[in-house]
């Protein structure tokens, strides 16, 4: 009950001193299926995360022509278990099933989603190869404005992987694996587009597990649904991350109140409203657009 006080508390005083402080975030929309609304968030400082089969809509090449950044979407920890579409094919390799898989406890065990094994993720293996050298070349291709690179981390955060019963030695490797994917891509951004944007969904410490390095190598990160000002969430949105310029540091809330008032916190560069269940095509921006002096 005492921890319960507390953190109604914590809030209460979050909520007081982020009350008159004016919204500085930007609208982030997710555009996983359809683009309804995509051309709402065509201007300076927008942001859409196109999905895995559509960001060759030419919706999206739209709104970045009226300066909106476009990331495109990516899921490098789990290979989907069938066909979704060519464009997401070509990513896994072009053929899910040459897809090296993640080999503990066995070969092929882990899924980290349903319907989805989690990939052979760790450094330096012919997967982690093989999405360098994808992502490089949507550098070169000059389509999108970044990648958002689903579940990459600290950690698989479903129940499904039973992450509480990995041995050390296994969660270690996963996360050393991540670090080394983001330092991989960064080091590649660096030399072919400074200002392609890195940004996982994920963060890089839970509990003792740390992986703090890998925030160097990043823009910033996702926090997807956290709870309204969550105080763990409000300062994990503070963090420097890479030093290129252009931090970007997303909130997906479920609300579009609960948008607002992330809007607010230090820090936090996009918010958008949507619910897992509407990230099929944005709502209409949850709040206005603000200037943004890093591009």
């Amino acid at each position: 009950m005492f921890r319960m006080h507390a953190f109604a508390a914590a809030v209460s005083l979050l909520l007081i001193s982020f009350a008159g402080s004016t919204e500085a975030a930007n609208p982030l929309g997710i555009a996983f299926k359809y683009v309804t609304n995509v051309p709402l968030y065509g201007k300076p400082t927008g942001m859409l995360i196109a999905g895995r089969c559509n960001r060759n809509d030419p919706a999206f090449q739209a709104a970045r022509q009226k300066g909106a950044e476009v990331l495109a979407y990516i899921n490098p920890v789990a290979r989907p278990d069938h066909f979704v579409c060519a464009l997401d094919t070509k990513f896994y390799m072009n053929d899910i099933g040459q897809v090296p898989l993640w080999p503990y406890p066995t070969y092929g065990q882990r899924s980290p989603w349903p319907n989805t094994r989690m990939t052979d993720i760790r450094a330096g293996s012919d997967w982690s190869d093989w999405v360098v050298r994808y992502v490089e070349g949507l550098m070169r291709e000059g389509k999108v404005d970044g990648v958002f690179l689903d579940a990459v981390g600290i950690r698989p955060w479903s129940s499904l992987a039973e992450w509480n019963s990995w041995p050390q030695s296994e969660k270690n490797a996963f996360a050393a694996g991540n670090v080394d994917l983001v330092r991989r891509l960064d080091a590649r951004r660096r030399a072919i587009k400074p200002d392609f944007i890195i940004v996982a969904n994920n963060v890089w410490e839970a509990g003792t597990m740390k992986a703090l390095d890998g925030e160097r190598y990043i823009d910033g990160v996702a926090l997807e649904h956290p709870k309204p000002l969550s105080p763990w969430h409000v300062n994990y949105a503070a963090r420097p991350f890479g030093n290129l310029g252009h931090r970007r540091v997303l909130v997906i809330a479920n609300t579009r109140a609960d948008a607002q008032a992330w809007a607010k916190v230090p820090g936090v560069t996009h918010v958008s409203d949507q619910t897992s269940a509407q990230y099929k095509n944005p709502n209409p921006p949850a709040v206005s657009f603000q200037a943004l002096h890093d591009r």
